[in-house]
């Protein structure tokens, strides 16, 4: 059992002032056993400009078990 990662941290969407609406997305994959899912420098330095099909393949993470996506604008706006 892998226990010595570290979890992926959590960046509240901060859309820039006058740019409208944004979508995110939360996407839940059962992780398979035994499996350390690692990010890769430029995974954890990038907010979604990053190869996710590879993601999933390099991790064996199959289809998603939940989805959640949402729209938001800057507090500003």
């Amino acid at each position: 059992m892998y226990n010595s990662f570290l979890p992926a941290e959590y960046h509240p969407p901060t859309p820039p002032k006058k740019t409208g609406f944004h979508r995110y997305q939360f996407i839940l994959f059962e992780q398979p056993p035994h499996t350390q899912v690692v990010l890769t420098e430029q995974e954890r330095s990038s907010r979604g400009k990053w190869d996710f099909p590879a993601f999933i393949t390099r991790f064996n993470l199959g289809e998603p078990v939940a989805t959640l996506q949402f729209l938001t604008q800057n507090s500003k706006d």
